[in-house]
């Protein structure tokens, strides 16, 4: 109608009628209006997958400080053998043990360098955080309360884990932290409940075949190493 008013074409009546709004046409878009803030729409986030995987990826890690835990351990071979001849010469009737135990010293390294110490209890170290990790995904994945309070998290962003730019476990305050915005913003899931006892550990560990066929039988590692070797061989 424009175009043709600029020319001198007039619009007859009754051009605009099927643009002009009925009672009928508003009503149906209001209804229409009405439905849609009424319906309740959902999505998955996948919280579910994603801690799968993230505990999965942890467990390889574990396993490959495991690894070189084993192989910086390899000093504490001969430390265990020099133990062993310190205690049976401590308990023979004569010195001979004792002079065994002074030709195997002087034909072997037995000593500790400060390199050996610092790279074993580097890798202890690094086998105590992979596993505080990967426990951490593993408890939020097998955690149906935890899960759901992850979700939680990411419908209030209309997000999904797919798009999680980080996650972290943080020992200080006991949480599995998660940022959908590369840290700007983090959401916590508190784990403070799994949280087991020193003591909890050692004996775990005394069950192991990984501590039960080491060279100490286990030794090392026992709630009472003490007593361990008192009731050893």
């Amino acid at each position: 109608m424009d175009s043709y008013a600029a020319r001198g074409f007039i619009s007859p009546d009754g051009t605009i009628d099927q643009g002009l709004l009925d009672k009928a046409k508003q009503d149906a878009y209001n209804a229409a209006v009405m439905a849609v803030q009424n319906a309740e729409y959902n999505y998955d986030p996948n919280s579910q997958q994603y801690f799968e995987d993230e505990a999965n990826s942890a467990m390889d890690v574990v396993s490959q400080t495991i690894d070189a835990y084993v192989e910086a351990a390899q000093v504490l071979i001969e430390v265990a053998t020099v133990n062993e001849l310190a205690q049976d010469a401590q308990e023979a009737e004569d010195e001979r043990q004792a002079m065994e135990l002074q030709e195997y010293i002087a034909a072997n390294d037995v000593t500790l360098q400060d390199q050996e110490v610092e790279e074993y209890n580097d890798a202890l170290v690094a086998v105590q955080e992979a596993t505080q990790v990967a426990a951490a995904y593993m408890a939020v994945a097998n955690d149906e309360t935890l899960l759901e309070q992850a979700d939680d998290m990411a419908y209030d962003l209309r997000v999904t884990y797919q798009e999680a730019a980080t996650s972290f476990f943080d020992v200080a305050t006991q949480a599995m932290w998660v940022s959908f915005d590369g840290g700007t913003t983090i959401q916590g899931l508190a784990l403070s409940d799994y949280f087991v006892t020193v003591e909890s550990v050692l004996v775990e560990g005394e069950t192991q075949d990984f501590f039960t066929s080491s060279p100490e039988g286990g030794c090392w590692f026992a709630a009472d190493p003490e007593a361990c070797y008192n009731d050893g061989p």
